[in-house]
């Protein structure tokens, strides 16, 4: 189950967020307040928070795997199949 941000937390984010971005436009420094750094704090725990039932993928292995996958994929080392027959076929396995 993913988590849930609520809006009035979700519009303090975006409305940072708006300010970083000008002062950024601007050559400014932005000051953060202490109690805006909770409320960052706050919403980057609840949205980096990763359900129990969903761990394996984040784990090391698994994305090391999730890398390998890609960088295949951009490198064109993957076939395509018409049918579900033509990939077991190929992969030899018995019909």
């Amino acid at each position: 189950m993913s988590p849930v941000i609520d809006r009035p937390l979700r519009e303090q984010v975006h409305g940072f967020e708006r300010q970083a971005r000008l002062a950024s436009l601007k050559g400014e420094r932005l000051e953060v307040q202490p109690e805006m750094a909770g409320v960052l704090a706050d919403y980057l725990r609840d949205s980096l928070a990763v359900a129990e039932d969903q761990t394996w993928f984040w784990s090391e292995e698994w994305q090391d795997g999730e890398r390998e996958a890609e960088a295949d994929i951009a490198a064109g080392r993957f076939e395509v199949f018409d049918s579900m027959e033509d990939l077991i076929e190929d992969l030899g396995w018995p019909q």
